[in-house]
């Protein structure tokens, strides 16, 4: 009788859905396995597996492509809208002058509309937000 409640409590336990926590955890990683695959499809040829800047084409390029895993200043939270913002590269910011880098945003809303490209611009940030370098 002991067996069967044992059993029975396990299952119970198995079917229950997970907590909210769980949930994110999971989620969180999907975005950041996602922006891994997308990385390495559309960003490593220039930035590197690694993130960076030492792709194969980057010898190729009138200037270095920047480190990727050192975007988070010591102490300071990841800058994730800005990173967002230069992937995407269609909001331009006047005072940063002309970017170099593809404007990426044009290129997923073509091949996959508007509503995937955000989620793909997100899945991008939340892997170079993995990547980040702890520095002092």
């Amino acid at each position: 009788m002991a067996t069967i409640l044992a059993a029975a409590a396990m299952s119970v336990w198995a079917l229950s859905p997970p907590t909210a926590m769980a949930q994110k955890t999971v989620t969180k990683s999907g975005y950041v396995a996602k922006g891994k695959k997308l990385f390495t499809q559309y960003c490593a040829s220039c930035h590197g597996d690694n993130g960076k800047g030492q792709g194969p084409v980057a010898m190729a390029l009138k200037g270095t492509p920047p480190d990727l895993s050192l975007l988070q200043p010591p102490g300071e939270k990841f800058p994730f809208y800005e990173v967002q913002t230069k992937i995407d590269g269609e909001k331009a910011v006047a005072a940063h002058g002309t970017s170099k880098m593809p404007v990426w945003g044009a290129v997923l809303r073509r091949t996959q509309g508007d509503l995937e490209k955000e989620a793909q611009i997100y899945s991008l940030a939340k892997y170079l937000e993995s990547i980040q370098q702890q520095r002092d």
